[in-house]
């Protein structure tokens, strides 16, 4: 899964390192993530999930997270949303 943030494409990975790092490095636990989950949460969720992705891909990912929640606008926050729930398999089913 692709996302475009600032006119940069990043490439989405939701695998067990991503989730891991979510919640060893930020606490997020995703049996607590919801439909109304917190942005902040899953803007941090989104990173960790680009930063896989990027090293799945062999992909050089130079963001820290400072640099990728100052990239989201609230403009980006139905976006990120959508990512997240098909990325953990929320979305409509495709035929």
């Amino acid at each position: 899964m692709n996302l475009e943030l600032n006119g940069k494409q990043f490439t989405l990975r939701c695998d067990i390192l991503a989730l891991d790092r979510a919640k060893s490095l930020s606490g997020i636990e995703l049996t607590k993530l919801d439909d109304d989950g917190d942005v902040v949460e899953l803007s941090k969720l989104l990173y960790y999930c680009a930063e896989s992705g990027a090293k799945h891909a062999g992909i050089p990912f130079k963001y820290e997270l400072d640099d990728w929640m100052s990239m989201i606008e609230m403009s980006d926050l139905p976006k990120l949303a959508t990512a997240v729930s098909d990325m953990l398999g929320g979305g409509e089913k495709k035929s």
